[in-house]
């Protein structure tokens, strides 16, 4: 029997060899019309490979995908529709459970909400619902559906500040100082890694992947080659490669860079007796160092600074923007410093400090009037 949902939809089920099957309809033509359908899919097998539901279909796709995107952002996807699809619509039922031919926009915009009231961020569900749609593109273009039903889903307007403001922002000078005069005084065993990424914009995978070999101390450079990675299981290794083609990179080596990595190796030496040769900045057990292990680390001496909590990344934007302060017409060496995919990207952060500096110096103007 037919029982009408809240969104309006009739849903009903029925069974076949043992297993309940749930279909949708604006009436009840529509649902004799879908469950005849539905039955002689079944019973000709076919049901997976012309009507398959969102997991399924996701499923196929992600197989085509392995061949042509690194494991990394595979995860990152999947984690993504895993978030999209396992959202329990009614009681049994999971939207990624629902052939993908019946799934409408109505149904998207119920997922959302849904999600919402479960305390996802904005930012979060836009940035999953934007894969979700590259999904419905591709169930078009191989005539699986026949309409992007998320095509036109507009974006959620974000209500908490950008990442870059606050956990990713750059550190102000005196907040840079008390930082590093804390991490000295509690004598931190990352407190070198911090330092060179203060020092050279690196992104903590690149840091994290260095060995002695891309110290270049001859020429002059260190030489970013590659990265800290994860594969579809979330293990992380080295990767073969840097995050994007224009990540692979020579950063200029001063002897206060060189100084520092030379400490770290002579401390390696002390505390692990293993290979010099291994890499350079590892955790404290000797392990591939996480981003999660120094970022825990920055939380408590930020907690005995007595300043905001930052993430490792804030180091990078900091190590932009004094350069961008003091070298305003160099933001093209700072893109390639950097490893920006897109000068654009460098061009924003130059906009914003350069925006921020004007502010200041208008703020700071003391101009006699009487």
């Amino acid at each position: 029997m037919a029982k009408r949902r809240k969104d309006g939809y009739l849903e009903s089920k029925f069974t076949y060899n043992g297993k309940r099957y749930t279909i949708y309809g604006k009436n009840k033509q529509e649902l004799i019309d879908k469950e005849i359908r539905k039955r002689k899919e079944l019973e000709s097998g076919l049901s997976k490979l012309f009507n398959p539901t969102l997991k399924d279909y996701y499923e196929q796709l992600a197989n085509i995908r392995r061949r042509e995107l690194q494991e990394s952002t595979i995860r990152a996807q999947q984690s993504q529709f895993t978030t999209i699809s396992n959202v329990s619509i009614v009681k049994g039922l999971t939207f990624g459970e629902i052939p993908i031919k019946d799934i409408t926009r109505r149904d998207i915009e119920n997922v959302r909400s849904i999600l919402l009231s479960q305390g996802k961020t904005p930012q979060n569900l836009n940035n999953c619902f934007a894969h979700l749609n590259h999904v419905f593109a591709c169930a078009v273009i191989d005539e699986t559906i026949s309409k992007n039903p998320c095509k036109a889903l507009k974006q959620l307007k974000r209500t908490d500040p950008a990442i870059s403001e606050n956990k990713h922002r750059a550190l102000t000078i005196e907040e840079t100082q008390r930082f590093f005069e804390k991490a000295k005084e509690r004598n931190s065993f990352y407190i070198n890694a911090f330092d060179l990424m203060l020092k050279t914009g690196m992104r903590v995978g690149e840091l994290t992947a260095l060995t002695p070999f891309e110290i270049d101390r001859k020429e002059g450079f260190i030489h970013i080659k590659r990265t800290i990675t994860r594969n579809e299981a979330g293990a992380y290794y080295v990767g073969e490669n840097a995050k994007t083609k224009s990540g692979i990179r020579d950063i200029p080596l001063t002897d206060e860079m060189y100084n520092i990595i030379r400490d770290q190796i002579n401390l390696n030496k002390m505390v692990y007796d293993v290979d010099t040769n291994s890499l350079i900045f590892k955790s404290v057990e000797g392990e591939i160092l996480r981003e999660y292990t120094l970022n825990r680390e920055i939380k408590r001496i930020c907690a005995l600074a007595d300043i905001d909590y930052f993430t490792c990344h804030a180091f990078r934007n900091t190590f932009a923007t004094r350069f961008i302060e003091q070298r305003p017409q160099d933001y093209k060496i700072l893109s390639e410093i950097l490893g920006h995919k897109d000068i654009s990207i460098t061009l924003d952060l130059y906009t914003h400090v350069m925006t921020e500096n004007k502010v200041n110096a208008m703020n700071e103007l003391y101009i006699k009037t009487v």
